[in-house]
């Protein structure tokens, strides 16, 4: 049998991985302060707690953290799972630890310590990877209600001038199936990052999905207004993932988001 799943911050793709592991059978322990997400969990079989008590379970178990270092917790959560270690555990941070590299990133590609969001990721990762804790730095994640559709729909999408640079992405049941990996056969300390197949700009992904939704291309702009996350130009590659076992059921956007919006039960253009 195994052992009880602790998740330490059940956002958006913690969730998911809770429903999926419930519904399996697993004991889940789940933390979350937000009401809609605690109902959602407990309908699943899930037990809902406060992160403190969710801390006060990890000894044996398997783990997986999300809480953002803004929360402020980090030394909180290093100073607990060091009295009750997991015997696995995952913590997700992000690609955007590699800050202004461009062209293709992986493990080796050096972190940018000087980029604004870079540092305090860092110093997670520093205080996790010595407790044994399987990093995966994860590319920007989308799935049903999540991503580029929602913004078109809602109309508060801009396109960037020229396109903007590639970016990586990854559906969110691809990365609920790389916390699976990551746990079952991770190496303790090791970096996998995580990112579907195909890079694109949002000038390639945005006018693709406009066509399978019948909407008018958004409104451009300067290339400098926009989040960094579209101003810089990364290839995220997951060699290393797949060399756990590791494949992605949604390899590229366009397999991604038809899933997405075939989920979401939104019409789709087929010309």
């Amino acid at each position: 049998m195994a052992p009880p799943l602790v998740l330490l911050g059940s956002g958006y793709t913690l969730t998911r991985l809770a429903l999926l592991e419930a519904r399996e059978g697993r004991t889940v322990i789940a933390s979350t302060r937000d009401a809609s997400r605690r109902s959602e969990l407990e309908r699943a079989g899930a037990r809902v707690c406060l992160l403190e008590e969710a801390l006060a379970q990890t000894e044996g178990a398997h783990a997986v953290c999300s809480v953002p270092p803004e929360a402020g917790l980090d030394a909180r959560i290093t100073e607990a799972l060091s009295r009750h270690p997991p015997a696995r555990w995952v913590y997700l941070s992000s690609t955007g630890v590699y800050g202004s590299a461009r062209g293709e990133v992986d493990e080796a590609t050096p972190v940018d310590p000087s980029w604004p969001s870079s540092q305090p990721r860092l110093e997670a990762e520093a205080r996790f990877r010595p407790l044994g804790a399987v990093v995966l730095r994860v590319a920007g994640i989308y799935g049903p209600g999540r991503g580029l559709h929602s913004r078109l729909l809602a109309g508060t999408l801009r396109l960037p001038e020229g396109g903007g640079g590639r970016i990586s992405r990854v559906h969110v049941d691809d990365l609920v199936e790389a916390i699976r990996v990551a746990l079952a056969r991770g190496t303790p300390g090791g970096l996998y990052c995580v990112a579907d197949d195909r890079a694109a700009a949002q000038g390639e992904t945005v006018p693709w999905l406009c066509e399978r939704l019948g909407l008018p291309l958004p409104p451009t702009v300067p290339l400098a207004s926009m989040h960094e996350t579209a101003r810089g130009d990364r290839c995220i590659q997951n060699r290393r993932l797949r060399g756990l076992g590791w494949v992605p059921r949604y390899p590229d956007f366009p397999s991604g988001f038809a899933a997405v919006l075939e989920a979401e039960g939104i019409p789709q253009s087929t010309k």
